[in-house]
């Protein structure tokens, strides 16, 4: 496992993360005032959840938007009475069984135009595929309107870059993601879900996210970003109280923005530590910070890369690695529950590696991505225009027929298993090696250690409707020793 550095003096984890005022609307018509000391952190929640989606924001590769072109025009619909009126950007809609209606998408609108938020709906497995490989015609940085989420002008992280420059920025970071060196982690990763499941070894039941998923997911963000370690439980905090903001405009609120401000400010302290411990000649310690703060020491070539860049960084390692795990993990346990012959199929030796697949697979964490059209493009069957938005609906095409026998079986010996959970192409998604890690060991520990998984009597999931993320509130798990 990779030792922490002992010599390095600990950031502290600010209890207030503000100091200059900046007002922000609670959309009563009065402000709350609040502080802030940095123009990333400025930059960073104003581009989440304060900038207006009409604004000017431009990352280098917006286009003019050919405002003549209207898809009603350009793409006729196929004749069907039974087209269904969506919003795409409705939470309620991806936690109210939206299979019957992915499998309408693909049957007959594979490319579908949301007319209430103006983008285009991707549903087929093969079209996502193919807007996600042809990179220089779709793109992550956007326009004015919007990025990589929906409606949201893209930050300054890797994620909202296009290559050449993303692949610049990716590189920095990737040989931390590599499945060799998650692999390094195993035996931490297995001590810290040893410690969970004691706690509900002695109770025989537990709150499946506080107490279950969110932990460990959590606790590994921390170590890599350079956080101490009794910081995680605030980690945890903030990664539920942003990660909504990706739902689109409608999902910003007040108290998302104030955890964005307050997290850009510990990671600030975090950056500082670390930058004083380098000039001072303090032993290196093999974090994610530690190498941000090298490298804006030598530059990036012709790119821009300091105090901006890392919050945005971190903010996006936060979210994807605390976030989507915790929400398989979770997903994952209410799932056993409904499906005893797949827990029993793990408990008589099921290959936990192949089990895994199958479980991020039947979750999808993540809804969907967008990519935005540099040029007019015709692709299955239609036009998408320059400058409109396409949502790539990976939910959808990890349930597509075409791609998977029997797609609406759960079934943990499914193999292969070529999933989109983590997306496809230049934006695969960093942290797929941690997370299968993770999602691993633990449900490995699980189906040793316990039986009879079951929902405690009189409850059921609460859920957390958002058109990014799949995330339950809370669920009570109850369980048998083995």
């Amino acid at each position: 496992m990779p030792k922490p550095c002992r010599c390095r003096s600990e950031p502290q984890i600010p209890e207030e993360a503000m100091s200059t005022t900046t007002s922000l609307s609670d959309g009563s018509g009065s402000s709350t005032s609040t502080t802030v000391n940095s123009p990333s952190t400025v930059r960073t929640a104003r581009t989440l959840a304060l900038l207006p989606i009409n604004a000017t924001f431009d990352h280098g590769c917006s286009r003019p938007r050919p405002w003549t072109y209207d898809p009603a025009v350009a793409n006729p619909l196929r004749p069907s009475p039974d087209r269904p009126a969506l919003d795409l950007l409705d939470g309620d809609f991806y936690v109210n069984d939206p299979y019957p209606t992915y499998a309408w998408m693909r049957d007959h609108e594979p490319f579908y135009w949301d007319e209430v938020n103006e983008l285009w709906g991707v549903s087929r497995y093969d079209d996502i595929i193919k807007v996600e490989r042809d990179k220089f015609r779709f793109t992550n940085s956007g326009n004015e309107k919007g990025g990589y989420r929906p409606n949201i002008p893209a930050d300054a992280s890797i994620i909202a870059l296009d290559d050449p420059h993303h692949t610049v920025r990716r590189n920095l970071v990737s040989r931390r993601f590599t499945p060799r060196a998650a692999g390094n982690w195993e035996d931490h990763v297995r001590g810290v879900v040893t410690g969970l499941l004691d706690v509900l070894a002695e109770n025989g039941e537990a709150e499946v996210i506080s107490q279950l998923a969110a932990p460990l997911p959590a606790q590994m963000i921390g170590l890599l970003l350079g956080f101490p370690h009794e910081s995680w439980p605030q980690l945890k905090e903030w990664s539920e109280r942003t990660i909504a903001l990706g739902g689109g405009p409608r999902y910003h609120d007040e108290d998302g923005v104030m955890a964005v401000f307050e997290f850009a400010e510990a990671c600030m302290n975090v950056y500082e530590s670390t930058k004083s411990e380098r000039s001072g000649g303090g032993c290196p310690v093999d974090t994610v910070m530690d190498v941000w703060v090298d490298r804006e020491v030598e530059g990036l070539a012709d790119y821009p890369f300091g105090l901006d860049e890392i919050i945005s960084d971190c903010l996006l390692l936060l979210d994807g690695g605390a976030e989507t795990t915790r929400t398989v993990i979770a997903r994952t346990l209410v799932e056993l529950t409904r499906y005893p012959d797949q827990f029993q199929a793990l408990v008589d030796g099921a290959d936990p590696v192949v089990a895994t697949e199958e479980f991020i697979r039947w979750v999808t964490p993540i809804h969907n991505m967008c990519r935005v059209a540099t040029e007019d493009i015709e692709i299955g069957g239609v036009t998408v225009g320059a400058g409109e938005q396409v949502l790539l609906m990976y939910s959808s095409a990890n349930r597509d027929p075409a791609q998977f026998a029997d797609p609406e079986s759960f079934d943990v010996t499914r193999d292969p298993n070529h999933h989109l959970a983590f997306g496809n192409g230049t934006h695969f998604c960093l942290g797929a090696a941690l997370a299968r890690l993770e999602i691993r060991v633990f449900f490995e520990e699980f189906s040793r250690r316990f039986r009879n998984p079951r929902l405690a009597p009189g409850t059921e999931p609460v859920e957390m409707p958002n058109a990014f993320v799949y995330g339950l509130r809370e669920a009570h798990l109850v369980v048998d020793p083995a």
